[in-house]
This record gives C-alpha cells, sequence and structure tokens, in this order.
C-alpha cells in the first residue's frame, strides 16, 4: 500500500510516477510530485519507480484572481 494524497492507494510491482498519473487522471499542466517529502522533476517521472509503503504527493499548482 502507498499514500496517494494521504490516502491508501495499492502498491504493484513496476509502479511509476507517470503510470500512476496516468491511472488517476492526473493530466494538468502544472503539478508538483514529491515522494517522501522530495520533489520529482516531470523529466524523470516516467522513470521514477514508486515503492511499497512511499507517500507520494501530486498536487496541481493553478493561479486565479
Amino acid at each position: 500500500m502507498i499514500k496517494l494524497n494521504n490516502r491508501d492507494y495499492p502498491y504493484r510491482e513496476g509502479l511509476t510516477v507517470r503510470s500512476l498519473m496516468d491511472e488517476n487522471g492526473f493530466v494538468f499542466q502544472d503539478i508538483v510530485v514529491k515522494i517522501n517529502g522530495k520533489v520529482v522533476r516531470d523529466e524523470a517521472w516516467s522513470s521514477t519507480v514508486i515503492h511499497d509503503e512511499d507517500d507520494v504527493q501530486m498536487i496541481h499548482i493553478f493561479g486565479g484572481g
């Protein structure tokens, strides 16, 4: 089990940041991804593997006024 935005999410072998984003519909242009508090740069999303018990935060950045 991992945490995705503070909710339990099933873990599976080979899960990457990109596949997790795709599975959950994270298609926003400006998004910040952190694993265990460490920022993962967008160019590394496809190659960054998520491990069992990781804490993953995907935060959509948007402006308003």
